[in-house]
């Protein structure tokens, strides 16, 4: 082993000795002490992964109203542009630039297009402390054996949220109209391609036997197919379900009421890791988000968003449908996830059942519960 005489290199003393002035200084610029405790920790956001749509828009409101700074908590909420890799802050206060990224929508590139999961993929990689995904990307991922924890519910749709749409030339008066035509569904988890295909059960057809269905198509792609007439119609969302009803594009054929419609539903899931470890600053992210729920429901009829601003929206009907609704207190509901459990073991995309009840840690939301009692 080489080893160095300090006599002979006496500038090493001074190396040494700058080192040991500058550690506390050092250190102080990375790391925060707690002076009650002494106890060093690194100071770090909260980071959750994000899709931008109504069963968890709550989760955006909760950050650009400041609920989590008035927590004490740091959140950064994580998501991507549709086909793209790259991983971006969604803006916290300036609601012009949220403008700017949500009105990308507008030119073929819609933001917070991030898979339940993706989400998930990037909370195993370690870019991501948890996330918001969907009820069929949770049963997936723990299928997997992701060490994931659901912590508390998000939106669902109480009332039909999606429905089967037409296009306005092709008229369907039975279901054997059906037979030879294309539908398909959107680019999510599993899901809604489960969803449609309880739908086509429903009506006795046999999917890509009796006509063609094409699922995870991109949601740009949803309307332009069905603008150029390579498709038929398929399983759509309500705000897509009305802009193009609305355009003279398509038809309403059937909501989703041919299932239990609170079965597409959200979650709020952290990495078990991360839960273990720091079950103060999740308590604060919960803490906030009920708030948030508490004060929208506190709000008279007429100040309530109707908007239709896919973000900042807390109300909206179009043909008996109605976008996501959200529980005070989001109690987590296992009910709900068991029997999407049995459908995605149904139509193959698991190949075995878990315990769900492994993965939920429902004491966040009945604490924040307790404080708001």
């Amino acid at each position: 082993m080489k080893t160095f005489n300090l006599h002979k290199k006496p500038h090493t003393y001074l190396i040494l000795i700058l080192i040991l002035i500058a550690a506390p200084f050092l250190i102080r610029e990375f790391y925060s002490v707690d002076e009650k405790t002494e106890i060093i920790s690194i100071e770090r956001p909260v980071r959750i992964g994000y899709f931008h749509g109504g069963r968890v828009n709550m989760m955006y409101r909760t950050l650009i109203y400041d609920y989590f700074d008035e927590e004490g908590v740091n959140v950064e909420l994580y998501t991507r542009f549709l086909k793209e890799d790259e991983l971006f802050k969604v803006p916290e206060t300036d609601m012009e630039t949220t403008a700017m990224w949500v009105g990308k929508a507008e030119f073929g590139n819609p933001f917070g297009k991030m898979r339940g999961t993706e989400i998930v993929d990037e909370i195993m990689a370690g870019e991501l402390d948890g996330g918001t995904i969907g009820e069929s990307s949770f049963i997936d991922s723990v299928n997997k054996g992701h060490p994931i924890a659901v912590v508390a519910m998000l939106g669902y749709d109480a009332s039909p949220g999606k429905a089967i749409i037409m296009r306005a030339d092709v008229k369907i008066n039975s279901p054997d109209d059906f037979r030879g035509k294309t539908l398909i569904s959107r680019r999510a988890g599993p899901g809604d391609m489960i969803f449609l295909r309880e739908f086509l059960e429903d009506i006795n057809l046999v999917p890509n036997k009796d006509l063609t269905v094409i699922d995870q198509v991109d949601e740009d792609d949803t309307e332009k197919w069905l603008k150029a007439k390579k498709i038929d119609g398929g399983l759509y969302h309500l705000t897509t379900v009305r802009h193009l009803v609305d355009d003279g594009t398509a038809y309403v054929y059937r909501p989703m009421n041919w299932m239990d419609s609170a079965l597409s539903h959200a979650v709020l899931v952290f990495h078990k890791d991360y839960i273990k470890n720091n079950r103060e600053e999740i308590q604060k992210v919960v803490d906030a988000y009920v708030k948030r729920i508490a004060y929208e429901k506190s709000l008279p009829d007429e100040e309530r968003d109707r908007s239709w601003n896919k973000g900042l929206m807390m109300e909206g009907e179009f043909q008996g449908m109605k976008i996501p609704s959200y529980d005070l207190p989001p109690r987590i509901r296992v009910d709900l996830l068991e029997e999407v459990q049995r459908l995605l073991l149904k139509y193959g995309e698991i190949d075995k059942t878990v315990d769900i009840n492994d993965f939920i840690d429902s004491s966040f939301v009945e604490k924040a519960w307790e404080k708001l009692e």
